[in-house]
């Protein structure tokens, strides 16, 4: 009890600001009152009543209604114009391919046509559009355009109102150290990123063909689902099509290239993306004598759901700066689409931990937020809907913000929280700012959790559209179990104490971003990058109760620690670290940051008025 108490009650500083504590946590004289109501939102929202919270079902409307109950009892501010908290769109429950109007012919300039077979050699894309495009074929290599890595590869070829030949993914996929962050995916293989920029630069459609390095055989060469790549129309005609089509375009008319002098013959997609690889050298160009003509038509029908936001305004100078706490509130339904669960399919997926949790975190996260004091920064909560079809929800939401992206300084995302398991937590995105790991690190020494901390934020929730708009984003996760999406994922198997834990861990992360005097300033990562942890000193700090004098204060010293080994007591005031000036704790953390495990420390204090200096030893990063 002392030990969430500490953590109710410490307040990190990190540029200058102190992390207040709400009057509601203060208070609080047990725990149990955080565990009922976490656990009554998370069992309610679990429950068959919700039948599985799909965007199809009734349920989703229900539960919708218990979250926006919360936010009014809250005081939330609506976050649409009109005053509603409900921000609609549309998803797309089926999608079933009308064959007969739906085809793909290529033509040369002799005459000859090509019609490709539907599930054969071609499949049309809903992530397209429902339609037609016709117009020259130009080949645009993978369809990339990153000045980082000086490559472009529209760069002097006209392809407005041309159909594009498009390779998957990115060059330099097998050489660590190569562009485009090597080995690591970066978002220039994002489909929606291609798409883009095929449609900024006035492309009809897109034929899309998988990479040699990663589909090295006609066997392996699959195509696509209609649905694989989302159900959301981006107005471009869209189809994928086998390798085999586009290496006998090559032979026919095969593109010609010049490096170092030499000129080069490039017959098929093997030969393309080696020579990519070998000289990071764009190759697109028009292949003069084809044209592509494509229809596609899909039977759809669809559902409006809704993302659920709701506003708390800041207080001061950086009151228009915004930061996004969010959780998906959908699920599977009844299993079908998304379910792992096939012969299970009628029985309702309650999605207890995917995301009840999460989604019960964001409410309880608003309840302490409102109870006091202000932050100083603009909070939108938002319960995405969507995200098991697509993170379609989170989508349309950085395409239709309610406050302009440019203000949005952070997102908070909670994803799968009910499964605390030896205490573990695992925080991705810390390398997203650069702000962002002192404050992970300042909590983690207070607290009693286990954290993992991952640079990359890691795809697959409703934190990635916000990265991609190059938003630092923190993810918080506490592992996938067998029951993942499938009917047995219900209230039972959930740790509710576990899930205050990492709310009351998250708590601090919120308010210390808050803290912050400056925004946090992004950062790209790739999936290689690792972030060493600090090694541990085992104090908690009494920040707040210096009256604005220089050194940390100390509020509590973690039993068996290296600050208790080196007799570090509670009241202590710790001045230097060896030749370091300890102003505020922000220095304590970048001292321990750059220092490695046994590191022999002279600390530097001050006990009832009088300079002592003691030594500690510090331990292994918790």
């Amino acid at each position: 009890m002392k030990r969430l108490l500490l953590l109710f009650v410490l307040i990190s500083v990190l540029q200058g600001f102190c992390v207040p504590v709400s009057p509601l946590l203060a208070a609080a004289e047990d725990r149990t009152l955080f565990v009922d109501r976490v656990g009554d939102d998370i069992r309610y929202l679990a429950s068959d009543e919700l039948e599985g919270r799909g965007v199809q079902t009734k349920g989703i409307h229900l539960a919708a209604d218990r979250i926006v109950a919360q936010y009014k009892r809250a005081g939330l501010k609506p976050g649409l114009p009109d005053g509603s908290y409900r921000q609609p769109f549309e998803v797309q429950l089926k999608n079933s391919v009308v064959s007969t109007d739906t085809s793909v012919t290529l033509r040369n300039s002799s005459g000859t046509a090509i019609r490709l077979r539907v599930g054969e050699q071609f499949q049309p894309q809903r992530r397209g559009k429902n339609g037609s495009a016709s117009g020259q074929l130009v080949f645009v290599g993978y369809g990339i355009s990153s000045a980082e890595d000086d490559y472009d590869e529209y760069k002097g070829v006209d392809v407005a109102g041309k159909v594009l030949v498009m390779i998957r993914r990115e060059p330099h996929q097998a050489k660590p150290d190569g562009a485009f962050q090597g080995t690591t995916t970066t978002s220039h293989s994002y489909i929606d990123q291609k798409l883009k920029l095929a449609k900024e630069h006035k492309a009809v459609g897109v034929i899309f063909v998988n990479d040699p390095h990663t589909v090295k055989s006609a066997s392996e060469d699959e195509l696509t689902a209609p649905t694989g790549f989302g159900t959301q129309g981006s107005g471009i005609a869209f189809v994928h099509v086998r390798q085999s089509v586009v290496d006998q375009i090559l032979q026919q008319i095969p593109l010609s290239v010049t490096h170092d002098g030499d000129e080069k013959k490039l017959s098929s997609l093997g030969d393309v993306t080696e020579f990519i690889d070998a000289t990071l050298q764009p190759v697109s160009q028009p292949l003069t004598s084809w044209t592509a003509e494509i229809a596609t038509k899909f039977d759809t029908n669809s559902v409006t759901t809704h993302n659920l936001i709701g506003i708390l305004e800041g207080e001061g100078d950086l009151a228009d700066e915004t930061i996004v706490v969010g959780a998906h509130y959908d699920h599977l339904g009844y299993g079908g689409y998304g379910s792992r669960a096939r012969n299970r399919q009628g029985e309702i997926h309650n999605g207890a931990d995917d995301n009840a949790t999460g989604t019960a975190a964001v409410l309880e996260i608003v309840r302490r937020m409102t109870a006091g004091p202000k932050p100083q920064r603009r909070i939108v909560f938002i319960c995405f809907s969507g995200e098991e079809r697509g993170l379609l929800g989170s989508k349309y939401y950085v395409r239709n913000p309610i406050v302009p992206l440019e203000k949005t300084v952070a997102m908070l995302n909670y994803d799968m929280i009910g499964t605390l398991r030896n205490n573990r937590i695992e925080v991705n995105g810390v390398g997203t700012a650069t702000e962002f790991r002192p404050i992970v690190e300042a909590a983690d020494e207070a607290s009693s959790l286990d954290v993992t901390i991952v640079a990359h934020p890691f795809a697959g929730s409703d934190h990635l559209p916000f990265f991609q708009q190059q938003i630092p984003v923190m993810f918080c996760f506490t592992g996938v179990t067998s029951r993942y999406h499938t009917p047995d994922d219900d209230f039972e198997t959930i740790n509710v104490n576990g899930v205050v834990s990492v709310i009351d861990y998250t708590e601090h992360l919120l308010r210390s971003i808050d803290s912050l005097r400056s925004a946090p300033r992004f950062q790209n990562v790739s999936r290689r990058s690792r972030i060493r942890r600090m090694p541990f000193l085992g104090i908690a700090p009494n920040l707040g109760g210096d009256d604005g004098e220089t050194g940390v204060p100390i509020r509590s010293v973690v039993p068996g620690s290296p600050a208790a080994a080196a007799g570090l007591k509670v009241g202590d005031m710790i001045m230097s670290a060896n030749e370091t000036k300890i102003k505020e704790y922000v220095d304590l953390i970048k001292f321990l940051q750059a220092s490695q495990p046994g590191r022999r420390v002279r600390l530097s204090i001050v006990r009832n008025d009088e300079r002592l200096e003691l030594q500690a030893t510090l331990g292994q990063p918790k």
